[in-house]
């Protein structure tokens, strides 16, 4: 390039010179004259200037960062811009040579002693060079030129997410450490230290730092959370609840806390602790959506109908596009039995994500009016936009069947569906389901095999598989083998509860079965685990308490067809 070249139009070189720098003008002015200077440094933007910032930032482009990094700093060094000399560091980081970006660091320091940024890059290349105890000095720097207030939490922040981002962290959470003490009576400060600590996996130091901070400043919120996502992050549930709970005792207005514990506890699936702090929620803020969505939810999962339908009423009003509380609605209904009422909320819910949903519960719920056939002419009319909605579909049409105890038509519908779909998992469950009512073992065995080989931990084919040996076979071990690798999946199953009580039972140890299947009936009370606790209490003689078991079932389920074939064949 020849370096006699003569400058051109002002305008044009100006933006040149914008482009080149990032976008970052050099000049005071969007278009300055050729003739203006550098800052106050005294040189001219001469033509010997202008192409050591050209030859710099195209070697750069080029990746000939040797040229680039001596040609920035040279006009660096010259026209004592601290642009430049922020250019000239970034230009080595970016190279990794960090001795010359310390040299150009320092030079933009000395240029604007007063930079926030110029001492926290520097601090970082002393990181990177291993002298945390110099960087350690300009990060105090950064702490005096912020001052006190607004300023000083946002550069404590700032501090933390640079040191969060170097490799070693030890030494990073030492010089943060170190910062913070000097400033002890900070919340902002210990906050700071508790996200640097969680960035550097030191969860102990940052759930120290977050109580630190919530000391000094108690009702901080955004310092509670912090500390909360820390005790969970730890699956330290019982530390989390005894917080979660302490703090709202001090705190009993704060409405943000409060409703992410409740969504902590549905995590937690502690249903009727969830619905209480969703209910002080909706006390406080009567007209949050979300909470009464909520709380719709959890009052439908622990049978309070009459809850569970306010609450979700109260959500529709707030948010009247809420389909989904429209088809929760229809299931509350369908609990109570009010088919005509339930079909009236699937009919409402708008064509759009949650319409083949209710059109699909519409059709069982016309089903359960006594209607088969009308259901499953509208079942059949329903479009399909997936594998996985057919799959649906059909499932509907194999319920009503199933409950209209109309086997064989049902069975008839799953072996068509699975000639299209062989390896659908939900399908391939059902047609077990139905074939071990038919008393075709072979093909239940067959088809729950199937779904193991494929998924070799699908906790509900376990269970399913083990249940059918263990009550259709005297293949009893191989039972007890499937049943529990199901329950180490799924400890607080009711259902898997339920088939381990029952092969106990097969396998002559009563005691045992007796212990699961009241676990299972304390968890879910279900018609099918009250008919086996009944006939285990009744054949080791605790007629009474059988007697009892089944009469408190039939109040709830009294045409259970399990429920009334066991008492029959005990108690005629």
């Amino acid at each position: 390039m020849n370096r006699t070249f003569t400058l051109l139009a002002a305008g044009p070189v100006a933006v040149l010179l914008g482009a080149c720098a990032a976008s970052k003008p050099l000049m005071g002015e969007a278009n300055p004259p050729a003739e203006q200077r550098l800052q106050s440094s005294g040189v001219e933007l001469t033509q010997d200037i202008l192409y050591d910032i050209l030859l710099g930032e195209i070697a750069g482009q080029r990746g000939q960062y040797d040229i680039s990094i001596t040609s920035l700093a040279r006009v660096a060094r010259k026209t004592r811009d601290p642009r430049l000399a922020e250019r000239a560091m970034r230009a080595a980081l970016h190279a990794k040579r960090y001795e010359e970006a310390l040299e150009q660091g320092e030079l933009w320091v000395q240029l604007q002693p007063r930079s926030q940024q110029a001492q926290e890059s520097v601090g970082s290349i002393l990181m990177e060079l291993k002298r945390p105890a110099e960087a350690q000095l300009r990060f105090e720097q950064v702490l005096v030129i912020a001052g006190t207030g607004k300023a000083r939490d946002r550069a404590y922040r700032r501090v933390a997410s640079i040191l969060g981002r170097q490799r070693n962290r030890a030494a990073a959470i030492e010089i943060m450490r170190t910062l913070v003490a000097q400033d002890d009576d900070n919340a902002s400060a210990h906050l700071a230290l508790a996200h640097l600590a969680v960035r550097a996996d030191e969860l102990d130091v940052a759930v120290e730092a977050a109580g630190r901070a919530l000391a000094l400043r108690p009702e901080w919120e955004q310092a509670a959370l912090f500390k909360a996502g820390i005790l969970v992050s730890q699956k330290e549930s019982v530390k989390a609840q005894k917080f979660y709970e302490e703090y709202l005792a001090r705190q009993p207005g704060s409405t943000r806390i409060r409703l992410n514990y409740a969504r902590y506890l549905v995590d937690l699936k502690q249903w009727e602790k969830a619905h209480k702090q969703f209910l002080l929620v909706m006390r406080d803020s009567p007209e949050d959506a979300d909470a009464a969505y909520a709380v719709g939810l959890l009052s439908l999962q622990t049978q309070r109908l009459d809850d569970a339908e306010q609450f979700l009423k109260t959500a529709l009003r707030l948010r009247p596009d809420n389909e989904q509380a429209r088809i929760y609605l229809g299931q509350v209904a369908e609990e109570r039995k009010d088919y005509e009422e339930a079909e009236r909320w699937y009919s409402e819910v708008a064509p759009g994500e949650r319409h083949f949903e209710a059109q699909t519960r519409l059709g069982v719920v016309i089903a359960k009016q006594g209607d088969l056939e009308r259901a499953r002419k509208h079942l059949h009319a329903i479009r399909y936009t997936s594998d996985a909605q057919r799959a649906q579909l059909v499932l509907a049409e194999e319920q009503i069947l199933r409950e209209a105890k109309q086997y064989e038509k049902a069975l008839g519908v799953l072996n068509d569906a699975l000639e299209a779909l062989p390896v659908d998992k939900e399908l391939l469950y059902a047609r077990a389901l139905i074939a071990e009512r038919l008393d075709l073992v072979d093909i239940a065995e067959r088809d729950l095999r199937a779904i193991l080989a494929r998924d070799s931990d699908n906790a509900q084919a376990l269970n399913a598989l083990g249940y059918t040996l263990a009550d259709r076979t005297d293949r009893y071990q191989e039972a007890l083998d499937l049943i529990q690798r199901a329950l180490a999946l799924k400890p607080d199953d009711p259902f898997i509860l339920d088939s381990m009580g029952w092969v106990q039972y097969r396998l002559g140890n009563n005691a045992e079965a007796i212990h699961y299947l009241n676990r299972a009936l304390k968890i879910r009370n279900d018609a099918e685990i009250s008919a086996h606790l009944g006939e285990v209490l009744w054949v080791t003689g605790d007629r009474t308490q059988a007697k009892s078991v089944w009469n408190k079932a039939l109040e709830e389920t009294p045409d259970s067809d399990s429920l009334l074939d066991v008492i029959k064949k005990f108690n005629p």
